[in-house]
């Protein structure tokens, strides 16, 4: 997962510091109450989150045994399916797929659970699952030429990956990846939709994003995430319990945890450090918050430390923010911009005049996520430019390279 796995980032902030075998006089400072609480609970996410753990117990359950009697790992794991696993996969989802769908459909924000060092929620590699069926239902359908079909299961994966967005960034990775994969499906085939369908398409999207979270209540999540895996880091290293720390990082981490040991004598430079890295968690974590909710005045980012230690550090424990925030803006707004094409183009094909200009469109559809205003839009006679001004927030006339991210950001194209 894109957290650059907490184990990773754990180790590398205990490169900088030492062990802590003897109490110590040093007064460390308290980041969060090791004890997290859910940040706020709703029927329907704790509908969700039963669907997601009925998909993974079952999954471990169906693990079969190879030729020398080891348990294979569940089918939860798995990245590439082929037929025979794509049956054996719906097999273990059940009707759970459509317990979470349905609970997809009312939720507004998760029962959020900070993690901290830990690993993803059970629950997600369920959803995982499930999410991952409605891909394939697509790709059947469109395979079939069935494009109603098709349509049905995007607003299905747009919705099931929406309701993931307000957690922290294992749940929008995840939801976003079912956002941008249903999107993908679609796009090549855009022309090939009657204008109904394309109608029928704009409103699938427009409905399964209309209870969309905040974009930036996953950061708000996250910050607390990784304020919580610094205050248990810093609790084992003040408790001198690293062999559980050994056991949560792995054997890639011995050499951190032996230097965290041999620094129990200056308890103080790991204070300077742990508060170094708690303080720019917060500083910039509510620059990139103040980024989402007025994209035109979050004035400049706050500056790195130039210290290699601490910078190595904000590498693997810092970094998950400033890998959401972009991951955020480019889901949001390539799927604003895919509801206009779809009406666009259903314009074009029912051979209807289009647009003068985006006010024929509801605001909030037209915003957008990088600038906090509406989409650059040109239209003449039966043609039209869409496009986002990017992360530089520059103009740049819809140019773009191949990935159709910079300078401008535009919906993807089909390479034909």
């Amino acid at each position: 997962m894109p957290r650059s796995g907490y184990s990773f980032f754990v180790a590398t902030i205990l490169l900088g510091l030492g062990g802590c075998s003897k109490p110590t006089h040093v007064t460390f400072t308290r980041w969060v109450s090791t004890k997290s609480q859910a940040m706020g609970s709703n029927e329907a996410s704790d509908k969700l989150v039963a669907a997601g753990m009925a998909v993974d117990q079952q999954a471990k359950l169906s693990a079969k045994r190879d030729s020398k009697g080891r348990l294979n790992a569940p089918i939860t794991t798995r990245t590439n399916f082929f037929p025979k696993q794509k049956a054996e996969a719906r097999k273990v989802i059940g009707g759970a797929g459509k317990e979470a769908l349905l609970a997809a459909k009312s939720i507004t924000s998760l029962n959020y659970m900070p993690t901290g060092i830990g690993q993803a929620p059970a629950y997600l590699s369920g959803l995982r699952l499930i999410g991952t069926s409605l891909i394939w239902d697509i790709e059947a359908a469109l395979l079939d030429h069935n494009y109603d079909k098709a349509i049905v299961a995007c607003g299905s994966a747009t919705r099931l990956g929406y309701a993931l967005m307000s957690g922290g960034v294992y749940e929008v990775s995840l939801g976003s990846s079912f956002i941008n994969q249903a999107r993908h499906k679609m796009v090549p085939i855009l022309n090939s939709l009657s204008g109904n369908q394309l109608g029928n398409l704009g409103s699938a999207i427009q409905k399964s994003a209309s209870l969309r979270p905040p974009i930036y209540l996953a950061v708000e999540n996250e910050k607390e995430n990784m304020l919580l895996g610094l205050q248990q880091a810093q609790d084992l290293f003040e408790s001198g319990k690293l062999d559980q720390l050994d056991q949560q990082i792995g054997v890639s981490g011995k050499d951190a945890v032996d230097m965290l040991r041999s620094m129990s004598k200056s308890p103080e430079n790991a204070k300077t450090l742990f508060d170094w890295i708690g303080n720019d968690i917060k500083s910039r974590s509510d620059w990139y918050l103040t980024l989402l909710k007025n994209p035109q005045t979050p004035g400049l980012a706050p500056k790195k430390e130039e210290k290699k230690a601490n910078l190595m550090l904000y590498r693997y424990f810092g970094s998950s923010i400033e890998n959401l925030v972009p991951m955020l803006q480019a889901t949001y707004c390539r799927t604003q911009l895919f509801v206009l094409e779809c009406y666009l183009k259903q314009k074009m094909k029912l051979q209807k005049p289009i647009p003068s200009s985006l006010s024929a469109f509801s605001k909030p559809a037209t915003i957008d996520p990088f600038t906090g205003e509406p989409f650059y839009y040109k239209s003449g006679g039966m043609t039209y430019v869409l496009y986002s001004a990017g992360e530089d927030g520059i103009d740049n006339g819809g140019k773009t390279d191949s990935s159709f991210r910079r300078p401008d950001f535009l919906l993807e194209k089909p390479h034909i």
